[in-house]
């Protein structure tokens, strides 16, 4: 699929297990101009990961040598290891005239919000349909203790809070309806964009019809 609109900066957060990594896949199959910004982390890799497609693996100190030679756009720290956003990645997708998609947080989100121009931004968050099924998802993924999904279900919650800062809220209930959501608000932005070039075309016609009007 086609999305003409090019260089926005579209952000998708959910808490852990809500889905957000799983929808960032589907939409960068479905649709073409928009590239994911991987994120550089502290953590260890798990099974099924590949460096540079998920993520830049590093250790926390040479994460904190990038950090502090302003690598990173944004940044933050979660369940005692470091997640980062390159600027590198803003400036490839700008080179390459197509859509940056980030998969990252509110925290991540609101410095974003900082350095980017309103409209310049699509913001997504995604919420579980109820703390039940994230707590489901969770045990199901298989990768976290009792202990470890306990910790995650408490952060979710306080994640949750941040949900109306974001323009667009999305329930997933269904991963594959909730894509096609996603898809329908970016076509939605390319919709705005194509009325306000041809409204600012119709504007000048008819400032520039004015003038050979004699009154």
């Amino acid at each position: 699929m086609n999305i003409e609109i090019k260089n926005k900066i579209i952000i998708i957060s959910s808490p852990s297990g809500a889905g957000k990594t799983t929808l960032c896949k589907m939409i960068l199959k479905k649709v073409n101009n928009i590239i994911l910004s991987i994120s550089y982390t502290s953590r260890s890799k798990r099974l099924n990961e590949v460096e540079g497609k998920d993520y830049y693996f590093v250790s926390k100190d040479k994460f904190s040598k990038l950090k502090k030679s302003n690598y990173f756009i944004e940044s933050c720290n979660n369940f005692n290891n470091y997640y980062a956003s390159p600027i590198k990645n803003i400036r490839k997708a700008n080179f390459l005239n197509k859509n940056i998609l980030f998969d990252i947080d509110w925290k991540g989100a609101r410095k974003l919000r900082k350095k980017f121009k309103k409209t310049d931004i699509i913001d997504i968050f995604i919420l579980p349909p109820s703390v039940k099924e994230l707590r489901k998802r969770l045990i199901k993924r298989g990768r976290d203790t009792n202990k470890e999904i306990a910790l995650r279900l408490s952060y979710a919650l306080e994640e949750i809070k941040h949900y109306n800062e974001y323009n667009y809220v999305l329930i997933n209930q269904n991963i594959h309806n909730t894509a096609k959501d996603i898809i329908d608000i970016i076509k939605y932005h390319e919709l705005l964009k194509k009325n306000d070039k041809l409204l600012d075309k119709k504007l000048k016609k008819l400032i520039n019809f004015k003038q050979f009007i004699k009154i």
